[in-house]
């Protein structure tokens, strides 16, 4: 059974403006270091950044439907399988909503442009 669906869109151009402007505050807050690790490994790390941080958005916004709060950016992960498909890992307070509400598996897919970058989370038990 499905627990809670979310969706974010972000402008790829916005993050680059925030990687450009706070640099290591940002990216620190946001995001892990496998997470900085990959996406400052792309030849363009800025759709992948905000790739990352819309996966995050649709997550908070899949675990509100759901009932629960909202975790930490740094709480949830979003790491590559092989193969490239995206997995989320989830931590501290995202682990112990989700296990609350039942969550057993989260869904995400990932997609970007060179000017928008998109996320969908599916919580399911």
């Amino acid at each position: 059974m499905i627990k809670g669906i979310g969706i974010d869109l972000i402008e790829v151009a916005r993050v680059a403006r925030r990687l450009a402007e706070d640099g290591p505050d940002f990216v620190e807050s946001v995001f892990t270091p496998a997470e900085i690790d990959y996406c400052r490994g792309k030849h363009n790390p800025a759709m992948h950044f905000a790739a990352r941080f819309a996966a995050k958005e649709a997550l908070f916004k899949a675990l509100a439907q759901a009932g629960g709060g909202r975790p930490g950016w740094r709480e949830v992960e979003v790491l590559s399988e092989r193969g490239g498909r995206p997995r989320l890992a989830l931590r501290g307070t995202a682990g112990d909503l989700a296990a609350e509400l039942g969550v057993g598996t989260a869904h995400v897919t990932l997609t970007h442009t060179h000017e928008l970058a998109m996320a969908a989370v599916v919580l399911e038990d």
